[in-house]
């Protein structure tokens, strides 16, 4: 797979996940630093153990997206019960054209992430509720034979990887956010309100 591409998903993950936390009301906002990232303010949480989930899962996306084998990540704010209320879905697809001079300067990648940026802020709304103790849970979807090698992986293995059940879900409503073009790959994210 294109580094370019994996660097820029990775990165880009770190700010969606980071910012989702921040609007959702996961954790106070005072464990937040503001930022600039695509020209617009971005969140960070500070907590070290937060980061620490969210960096070992940004390396084991990092690992799938070198394969070739993430097909889709599941960013879930969960209820007191670890029950998702509500799922940010980031799926990925391999283009069966692209044009390699196409926004060589990622001039349009960047709009495009900005604008998922913005679209997180004003979509939050529409699921804000005021559940008490909430929490996070990243979903990745690949393949066995991947899970597998991450497993044995050691850069990895501190990092623990619980295989799901696949099993579909009900839920209330589905908000497209934003799909765009990167590198030869779409990358369609919305939100699934339970």
């Amino acid at each position: 797979m294109d580094n370019c591409f994996i660097d820029i998903t990775v990165e880009f993950l770190a700010v969606a996940f980071h910012n989702i936390l921040y609007y959702g009301s996961v954790y106070p906002g005072n464990v937040f630093d503001t930022r600039r990232k695509y020209s617009v303010v971005v969140y960070r949480c500070r907590h070290p153990e937060v980061n620490h989930y969210i960096n070992s899962c940004l390396k084991s996306v990092e690992e799938c997206l070198k394969c070739g084998t993430l097909r889709r990540l599941e960013f879930a704010v969960t209820n007191d019960e670890y029950n998702p209320i509500v799922k940010f879905v980031f799926d990925f697809d391999k283009n069966s054209v692209h044009e390699e001079n196409s926004d060589a300067y990622l001039v349009q990648v960047e709009q495009n992430l900005r604008a998922f940026c913005l679209n997180l802020n004003t979509i939050i709304g529409k699921f804000q509720n005021n559940i008490e103790n909430k929490s996070f849970t990243i979903f990745l979807h690949t393949n066995e034979s991947s899970a597998v090698s991450m497993s044995i992986n050691p850069d990895l293995q501190e990092f623990p990887y619980v295989e799901v059940e696949d099993k579909t879900e009900d839920c209330e409503r589905i908000l497209p956010l934003r799909r765009f073009e990167l590198r030869g790959y779409s990358i369609d994210t919305y939100v699934e309100i339970k």
